[in-house]
C-alpha cells in the first residue's frame, strides 16, 4: 500500500499511457493472421491503423475493407469505440458503479480525461455519456441501414451502417466501401439520409461531454446553459455556418469537384465539407480534387477541429474563441477579454497559446521532415527536380494531428519513416493539447522574485 502511494503518476501522464496500451493491444491483435483477408502479418500496417482507430483519426495506410477481414474489422470498430470514448471513461463506468465512494483523485481523474469542467454530478454525467453515446450510434446506424443494405445486402448492409456509424460519432472516418472500389462516401454524395445522419453524428460527438449534460440537463433554455456551452455551441455554428458559405464560392463552379451536380447535391455535399473536416474524415468528394481555396479551408477547418473533452481533435473551438475574442479585446485597447457578459480565466490565453503554438511548430516540423524524406518518391514529388507537393503534404501532417482523416492519397505510398512520423502526430492530436493544459494548469508555488520588465517591440 505504501509502495503504491509512493509511485503515483499525474493525471496527464495516466491519460497518455492508457491510450498508447490501448494502440499497443490493438496492434498486436491487428497482427494476428487472421486479421487480415491475405493472413500476412503487416507490423507497419497494424501499428498505425491501431493508433489511427484508437486516435479517432482515420487516415488508412491500406483499404479498410479490402485488407483487413471481419475479424481486423471488428478489432478497428472496437479501438475507436475506446478511443473515442476514451479508455478511462469506460473503466471509469466500471469503477463508480462497483465502489461505493469513490476518492478525490479518481473522481479527478475521470474529470479530466473526459473533459469536464467540475467534479459535480460526475457518476451522473458518466451514464449519461454511455447511454447517449450507444442511443445515438445505434440511431444512426439503423438509419443508414435503408441506403446501405439495397445495395450491399443485409450482412455487408448491417455491417457497413453500425461500422460508418460508429466512426461517424467518434470523429473516426473509417468506412468500408472499399469493398466496392469506393472512396469514402462519395458515392452517397446526392444521398440526404446517408450524408445528414453522418453530419449529426459528427456534429454530436464533437461538442463535448460536459455540453451534452447541459443539454441533456437544460433543452431549449440556452440561458441556463454554462459559460462553456455557450461558447463551444455558438463557435460550433459559427464555424459550420461559414464553412458551408465559403465552400459553396469555391466548390460551386469547380469542374473537377461539384460543378456538374444539381443545386440541391451541391448544397448537401458543401454543407458535408464544412462538417466533416472537423475532425471526422469523411468525404462525399475527394480532398485532392478540392480547389485551392477549398483544400486550403478544409485544412484551417482540420487544425481547430471540434470541442473539449468530445470525440473530436484540433486545437478545440474553446481555444479558438480566447485566441480571437483576445486579439479582438487587444486590439481596441481592453485589458479583458470578454463574450456572452463573462470574462475569460486569467490563464486561459496562455494556455490557448501554448496549444496553438504546440500545433503549429509540430505541423511545421513535421511538414518539413516529410517533404525532405520524401523528394525522391515519385507518387509526392516531381524526382526531375526534387519539388514536392507541399500542399498534399501539409494536409495529410494536418490531417494526423488533427485526428482528422481527410487524404489528399499519399499516405499509403510515402515512406514507413514518413508513416510513423504520421503516428506520432496522431498520438500528438490525441492526448497532446489537453494533456499540455493539464500541465500547464497545475498548482505551482509563486516565483519569489518579480524581475525587470525589459522593452520589447512587438508586431
Amino acid at each position: 500500500m505504501t509502495q503504491t502511494k509512493r509511485f503515483k503518476l499525474p493525471p496527464a501522464a495516466l491519460i497518455a499511457i492508457s491510450v498508447f496500451s490501448v494502440i499497443a493491444v490493438g496492434t498486436a491483435l491487428l497482427c494476428i493472421p487472421a486479421a487480415s483477408n491475405s493472413g500476412q502479418v503487416d507490423f507497419l500496417a497494424a501499428f498505425f491503423t491501431a493508433t489511427s482507430a484508437t486516435c479517432v483519426t482515420g487516415l488508412s495506410a491500406v483499404d479498410t475493407a479490402s485488407h483487413w477481414s471481419y475479424f481486423g474489422q471488428a478489432i478497428i470498430l472496437v479501438l475507436m469505440q475506446i478511443g473515442g470514448l476514451g479508455l478511462i471513461t469506460i473503466l471509469s463506468v466500471f469503477f463508480l458503479y462497483m465502489q461505493k465512494r469513490v476518492s478525490l483523485s479518481q473522481r479527478k481523474l475521470v474529470m479530466q480525461s473526459a473533459g469536464f469542467v467540475s467534479l459535480e454530478g460526475i457518476k451522473k454525467l458518466v451514464k449519461y455519456i454511455m447511454i447517449v453515446t450507444f442511443a445515438c450510434e445505434f440511431v444512426g446506424s439503423f438509419l443508414m441501414c435503408f441506403s446501405f443494405v439495397p445495395v450491399m445486402g443485409w450482412g455487408r448492409g448491417i455491417w457497413q451502417s453500425v461500422f460508418t456509424g460508429v466512426s461517424a460519432f467518434c470523429n473516426c472516418g473509417y468506412t468500408l466501401t472499399g469493398w466496392y472500389g469506393q472512396d469514402s462516401l462519395n458515392a452517397y454524395i446526392s444521398d440526404p439520409l446517408v450524408c445528414l445522419t453522418v453530419c449529426a453524428l459528427i456534429v454530436i460527438g464533437g461538442i463535448g461531454f460536459f455540453v451534452w449534460g447541459d443539454v441533456i440537463k437544460n433543452g431549449i433554455h440556452l440561458k441556463r446553459y454554462s459559460f462553456h456551452s455557450k461558447v463551444v455551441l455558438t463557435t460550433t455554428a459559427a464555424l459550420i455556418i461559414s464553412g458551408w458559405a465559403l465552400f459553396m464560392v469555391f466548390e460551386w463552379n469547380n469542374p473537377a469537384t461539384i460543378a456538374d451536380k444539381d443545386v440541391g447535391t451541391k448544397i448537401l455535399a458543401t454543407l458535408f465539407m464544412s462538417i466533416s473536416p472537423r475532425t471526422a474524415g469523411f468525404n462525399t468528394v475527394s480532398s485532392k480534387f478540392l480547389s485551392g481555396a477549398g483544400g486550403m479551408l478544409s485544412i484551417v477547418l482540420m487544425f481547430i477541429g471540434g470541442s473539449p473533452g468530445s470525440t473530436a481533435g484540433g486545437i478545440k473551438t474553446t481555444t479558438l474563441a480566447v485566441l480571437v475574442m483576445s486579439a479582438m479585446s487587444t486590439s481596441r485597447r481592453r485589458t479583458e477579454a470578454h463574450i456572452f457578459n463573462r470574462r475569460f480565466e486569467d490563464d486561459a490565453y496562455p494556455q490557448a497559446g501554448t496549444v496553438f503554438s504546440v500545433y503549429i511548430a509540430a505541423v511545421i516540423i513535421a511538414s518539413m521532415a516529410i517533404c525532405a524524406l520524401e523528394a525522391d518518391n515519385p507518387a509526392v514529388a516531381n524526382v526531375s527536380d526534387g519539388s514536392v507537393n507541399v500542399h498534399y503534404v501539409v494536409f495529410e501532417v494536418v490531417s494526423a494531428i488533427g485526428t482528422v482523416g481527410l487524404s489528399c492519397g499519399i499516405t499509403g505510398v510515402i515512406g514507413a519513416a514518413s508513416q510513423l512520423i504520421l503516428i506520432f502526430l496522431m498520438f500528438l492530436g490525441r492526448v497532446g493539447g489537453f494533456t499540455l493544459i493539464l500541465v500547464f494548469s497545475n498548482e505551482r508555488k509563486p516565483v519569489s522574485i518579480s524581475r525587470v520588465a525589459g522593452n520589447l517591440i512587438i508586431g
